[in-house]
């Protein structure tokens, strides 16, 4: 038994190695690829401070498996019905954009003719207010989550044939895509009395919570800000 005192460390360091597999990258007749992780932690406890600095270091080697070891019939089949099922949302995603832009266009087409025929029989301009009346709000949140699955659908599947590795910008795209859909199913519950009701007085009430929330994010960057400034100084980072 040894008593360790503390107060005399300077530095310690950890190493280690991990091994992985990338199963998901199993294709036919092709093995997957294998990382070797090389880790460093170091505990640095030069500056007698009272708090260790902690650092780590990895480099990563990548190459393939040597082993054949590994069975990837089932995950092939399942990768090719996620392909297939993609390929689905894709098809069902690009009827609903071509629908929905049509109807817009339609729209656009019948607000100019009513500008027409309100400026000869009136001799006035039409408001823009009245103008935004003619386009549905819900059939452009429609297209633009449709235009954001399918690229996402199209990187997803990329992805999947080991193509591409923006998973970043795949997962924000289906991401927000799936928020859209989910806010545009508010629209069936209109055809209730108690929902509609509830959702005339959201639209009523948007402009004001809009300009309250800019209102409010002025004093939260301040508040952000002087945080920022102040305790910054302190943060390791």
């Amino acid at each position: 038994y040894t008593l360790f005192k503390t107060f005399r460390l300077i530095q310690v360091e950890i190493s280690f190695k991990l091994k992985g597999i990338a199963l998901q990258t199993i294709h036919a007749r092709e093995l997957p690829d294998c990382y070797a992780f090389q880790n460093t932690i170091t505990f640095n406890n030069r500056a007698h401070s009272g708090k260790i600095k902690i650092y780590f270091d990895s480099d990563t080697d990548i190459q393939e498996c040597k082993d054949w070891h590994i069975f990837g019939s089932v995950l092939q089949k399942n990768t090719q019905y996620i392909l297939a099922f993609d390929g689905f949302v894709i098809l069902s995603c690009f009827a609903s954009l071509i629908l929905c832009t049509r109807s817009i266009v339609l729209a656009l087409r019948l607000q100019k003719r009513f500008v027409n025929y309100f400026l000869e029989k009136y001799k006035r301009h039409v408001c823009h207010a009245d103008r935004l009346e003619f386009i549905n709000g819900w059939y452009v949140l429609l297209i633009i989550s449709d235009v954001m699955t399918i690229i996402g659908s199209i990187l997803k599947m990329e992805i999947k044939a080991k193509n591409l590795t923006s998973y970043d910008v795949c997962s924000i795209l289906l991401g927000t895509s799936t928020l859209l859909v989910w806010v545009g199913v508010i629209r069936y519950l209109g055809y209730f009395q108690t929902y509609n009701v509830l959702i005339l007085t959201m639209q009523a009430s948007l402009p004001k919570v809009l300009r309250f929330c800019c209102c409010a994010g002025m004093i939260y960057l301040g508040y952000t800000f002087c945080g920022w400034i102040v305790l910054g100084p302190y943060h390791e980072k």
